[in-house]
């Protein structure tokens, strides 16, 4: 009885110690392929930023064309305003634009 109680507590430490290994092993292949990883976002990252950029020149080209329409509030019921308008053109300068729409009458 005494020598089973002895080989179970072996063999659980040495369970132990085996998982312990075998953990230490996967976190220092994971530590080493970590920068292969990081060097291989960068390429993924500058297709996102363009990506990007090619979205933000869209939505400007969209809000210019939906800038040049006048609409009158009136036409959908809503409240009169001062809008105010902030816009980067491609060169970088900022522009900044308030109309104010006439209240409805």
């Amino acid at each position: 009885m005494d020598s089973t109680v002895a080989n179970a507590a072996y063999n659980a430490n040495t369970f132990l110690w085996f998982c312990i290994f075998a953990f230490g092993l996967i976190l220092s292949i994971l530590w080493i392929l970590v920068p292969f990883a990081v060097f291989g976002i960068k390429g993924l990252l500058r297709r996102i930023a363009r990506s990007l950029e090619a979205i933000e020149k869209q939505n400007v080209d969209l809000l210019a064309a939906w800038r040049e329409y006048p609409r009158d509030p009136r036409d959908y019921g809503w409240p009169a305003e001062s809008v105010v308008y902030r816009d980067v053109r491609a060169d970088g300068t900022v522009v900044r634009e308030e109309r104010i729409v006439p209240p409805a009458s």
